[in-house]
């Protein structure tokens, strides 16, 4: 037997497609629902799913009273912005792969026994080490503004604790409040400077360095150090070439840090949890070689013909 769980709030707009690309497993549906003021509640009704009201205020107490209530069997979490894409033959405990846009990440969403933690992105604890062949879709978007205000009373509660500051910084940049997110971010490598976490929070600090402040110093200063963590990692590469492309004009050393995206990024071990920007590993670093390429020709061409007085 196999029981799905969703937690909603206002999904009236994808809820129905989550559902959908579920049923052909024949599941119990165990829905948490979390305030929903629009039809979300009954179309969930409408698929036989047993639905239970909840407080908000903790995600993943919600999700372990749903597994309190599943009947014993199979258990698979899925978002009710998400839909099951592909896989349906595989469904076992284990990793799955879930696309969002260009990211790739792996998370166990099907499991037989385990607990969530975290309040408000809960994670679930289990001794599942194995992957499956199969892909979760994000098909909508999250509620960032509702997730920030269920941070700040995480924090309230728990100031100690670094992992909800952690989630403030990613949340403020999901919502394009990027000067907040930068004293968050320094806020937490202030805290935690070692983590997974913090290597993905100076990756962060070097896209809004490179995009939005225009610095290359911090750019550099912090990407570097998340080369020297994971120098596998195709997108700190790229990130790399960025700098030197767009802020400081060296296409020569940028063609070289985005060939290294490529022959890198491809020693990378399948089994990697780390999320994966998918066009990082050839089709973004191919585009901006070629970019390069073009550029170093058209300067050796002009300069060539100040030299000897022709012009192309």
């Amino acid at each position: 037997m196999l029981n799905v769980h969703l937690l909603t709030k206002n999904n009236d707009q994808t809820v129905t497609k989550a559902l959908e690309s579920v049923m052909a497993l024949k599941p119990t549906i165990l829905v948490g629902d979390l305030g929903s003021t629009d039809r979300t509640v009954d179309i969930c009704d409408n698929y036989g799913a047993h639905i239970i009201r909840m407080d908000d205020r903790d995600r993943s107490a919600a999700r372990n009273r749903l597994i309190e209530e599943a009947p014993e069997g199979l258990n698979m979490m899925i978002e009710p912005w998400e839909i099951l894409a592909q896989g349906y033959e595989n469904v076992a405990e284990g990793y799955v792969k879930v696309l969002n846009n260009q990211t790739l990440s792996k998370e166990v969403r099907i499991w037989t026994t385990g607990h969530f933690v975290n309040p408000v992105y809960e994670r679930l604890e289990s001794d599942v080490q194995n992957e499956v062949d199969v892909l979760f879709y994000t098909i909508g978007g999250r509620d960032h503004a509702e997730d920030l205000r269920l941070i700040n009373l995480w924090i309230e509660g728990s100031p100690r604790i670094t992992s909800p500051y952690y989630y403030k910084a990613c949340t403020l940049m999901a919502m394009g409040q990027y000067d907040e997110f930068l004293k968050a971010a320094e806020h937490f490598l202030f805290l935690d400077k070692t983590s997974m976490s913090s290597v993905m929070i100076r990756y962060c600090l070097s896209m809004i360095y490179l995009i939005h402040k225009r610095e290359y110093k911090p750019v550099l200063q912090n990407i570097n150090l998340c080369l020297c963590a994971r120098p596998l990692m195709a997108e700190f590469w790229c990130l790399l070439g960025d700098a030197y492309y767009h802020l400081l004009k060296r296409f020569v050393d940028a063609k070289n840090f985005y060939e290294n995206a490529m022959l890198l990024g491809k020693r990378r071990l399948a089994n990697d949890k780390w999320p994966m920007d998918i066009s990082k590993y050839n089709q973004y670093p191919q585009k901006m070689i070629e970019s390069c390429e073009k550029i170093v020709e058209s300067h050796s061409t002009y300069s060539h013909g100040l030299f000897t007085g022709r012009s192309s």
